[in-house]
Formats: structure tokens, sequence, C-alpha cells
């Protein structure tokens, strides 16, 4: 069964410390998520240096971040929606019981592992994207596929509708063993209990987190148009997404032009291409790009991103660093970490 790459956000932290904390996470045991630290904006779960952290209120922090600079980043507990654990030392008067030690390598995989539970429904639709991924062409011209194990329903699949309904307790493992029956005429109804779910987020949350090169063929053969904005949480995106998104608004390419214009490996490339078609945000047909175009700039000025300089874009962001861009540090209303405007009695200078 395969497992996921789960992006880990590191926040406040000194570069030796980073580090040290890159590589514990890289050790994966056999048969558990890989993790990889990754720009915090699109992560799936964040540590962060507890002697970084400055208390606002019950539930508002503020982080210092990158570590030694006057950056600041606010955070509103409330709005969290990714687990996280704060490294000790933790300020006066903060109470958290997500807490670890940062320089005890048993400390944070077990701080690891509790974010795994946590994140089991991600892996569980994971799970369920790699199987769509491999089964999808065979059932294009519709209809319903039950997915189930020793006769319990754990996923039903409308390909009419491109949607999809998971049940929340299944268990990866569960998923990667089911049955799949496809037929025109099964239940397209989605139990109460089940999570809905359009399929191409299933796609994206599978594409972004695999090790497999998914590209089909033909995309890495024929000329690249951006067919639309994928209908995705904006922050899922990073920021090389939203530079290859802009370069295809721009001028369509192959995807060896792609290659020579950003720079970036071809592997890299490969992989944020691949997720971008399964989300249905590619297409070799120009014609389907051309009449999709003015909602697809629309969609563009919606990410705030169509003011963005694109050269300056693609030549700052021309090698992938294994930490990853910092995007939280633009504005942005899509993420619950914000840079800080200053509050009284904090040094805000810059």
């Amino acid at each position: 069964m395969e497992q996921p790459v789960l992006g880990l956000g590191l926040l406040g932290f000194s570069d030796p410390a980073g580090a040290r904390l890159q590589a514990w996470a890289a050790l994966a045991p056999a048969g558990w998520p890989e993790w990889r630290t990754c720009d915090p904006h699109v992560a799936d779960a964040w540590m962060i240096a507890g002697d970084a952290v400055e208390v606002l209120g019950r539930d508002e922090v503020v982080i210092r971040h990158p570590h030694g600079t006057d950056e600041r980043l606010t955070l509103n507990r409330a709005e969290v929606d990714r687990p996280l654990a704060f490294a000790a030392p933790l300020p006066e008067g903060f109470a958290s019981a997500e807490f670890f030690d940062a320089e005890s390598e048993t400390s944070v995989r077990q701080r690891l592992q509790r974010f795994e539970a946590w994140l089991r429904p991600l892996r569980s639709q994971f799970a369920l994207g790699e199987q769509l991924v491999d089964r999808l062409a065979t059932y294009r011209a519709g209809g319903v596929v039950h997915v189930s194990l020793a006769g319990k329903l754990l996923a039903v699949i409308d390909i009419q509708r491109w949607q999809a309904g998971l049940l929340i307790p299944a268990r990866p493992v569960d998923l990667s063993m089911a049955e799949w029956v496809h037929g025109a005429s099964l239940s397209k109804e989605i139990p109460s209990s089940f999570i809905r779910l359009p399929l191409h987020r299933l796609m994206w949350t599978y594409a972004v987190r695999t090790r497999r090169d998914v590209l089909p063929a033909r995309y890495r053969e024929q000329r690249l148009y951006l067919r639309r904005v994928p209908r995705l949480p904006a922050r899922w995106f990073d920021e090389f997404h939203l530079i290859l998104m802009r370069e295809l608004m721009v001028r369509p390419a192959h995807f060896s032009q792609l290659l020579e214009r950003t720079g970036w490996p071809e592997p890299a490339l490969a992989h944020r291409v691949g997720a971008l078609y399964h989300a249905g945000g590619l297409t070799t047909d120009s014609e389907s790009a051309r009449r999709a175009e003015t909602e697809t700039r629309r969609a563009m000025v919606a990410l705030q991103f169509d003011h963005v300089d694109r050269e300056s874009e693609v030549q700052s962001h021309g090698e992938l660093s294994t930490m990853g861009p910092s995007s939280i540090m633009r504005e942005s209303v899509h993420s619950p970490l914000r840079v800080s405007t200053g509050k009284p009695g904090l040094d805000t200078a810059r």
C-alpha cells in the first residue's frame, strides 16, 4: 500500500534546529507516511518553536518567523485547521497539551505519529485517490462505483456528477483492500454519515502527496493550456503551482519549454503539472482553453496573483529548495497564519 508524503511546516526554529527536525522527520519507518518540510502555508501539520511565541490573548499568539528576523506571524488558534505542536519551553502563561521536546528524536517521532493519527481522514482520501487515478480511465462512460470491504460500504463514486462519498472512519488499509463494483444501475445515494468530496479534490489530494509520476505521456509531448484554476481552497496551491498557472495563462507551452522557462528539475515540474492536470486545471485542447479564458483570468485575479511580475517570479524561484519558499509572508486571507500588523507592547520594528 502506497503511503503519502505529508508536509511539515516549521515555524520559529533556528536553522540548526530546523535542519535537525527536518532530518528526523524524513526518517519514516517502513509502512508509515513520509514527512517533508515545506512552506508552512500549505503544510499538513505545524511544529512551532515555543520560545518564538508571544501570547496576545486566550487564543491569539504571535510567532517570530523566520528565526532571527523582525517578521511576525499572527495565529488565532480557534481558526487552526490542521494539527500543531509547540516545542518546549513554552512562554509563561501559555498552556497547550500539544507540546514536545525538539531536542529528542523520540519525542519528535511520537509527535509525528500523533499528527498521522489526526490526519487519518486525509490519508484515507489519499488511499481512495490512489485507486481512482489507476481506475478512472475505465469509468469514463459514467455510472457509479461502490467501494466495499467484507460487505461494508466504504465509498460511493458518482462519475456523472464527479463526486464521491467516503465513510469517515474508513482506514487507508481498508480502502487498499476493498472491492470496486462499477455499474449504471447502482445507487447514487451517498449515506449521511459519509463525507462528500468532489473528485478533483480527491485526485489533487493524491497527486500532490504521491512519489509516483502521474503525469500522462501526452502532457509531456503536446502543448499545454490552462483550462481553469482548479476549484480548490486557495491555500492548497504552493508558489510553484501559482507560477505554472501564470506561465500558462500568459503563454501556453510544451513541457520541454516549461523546463527551460522555469529552470526547475524535471521531476519537480512533472509533479506539479501532474497535480494541476488531475485537479482539472490543464488541457491539451486549445479551443477548450479559449472558451474558458475569461473565467480563468477572473479566477487568477481572485488568487491575488495576477499582479505579480511573471519574469521576476520565475527567476526568483528558479531553483526548488528543500524547505520551499515562504508564501505565508504574502498577505493572505486564506490562511490562519497572517503577517502581524503590530500590537501594543510588541516590537514590530522592520
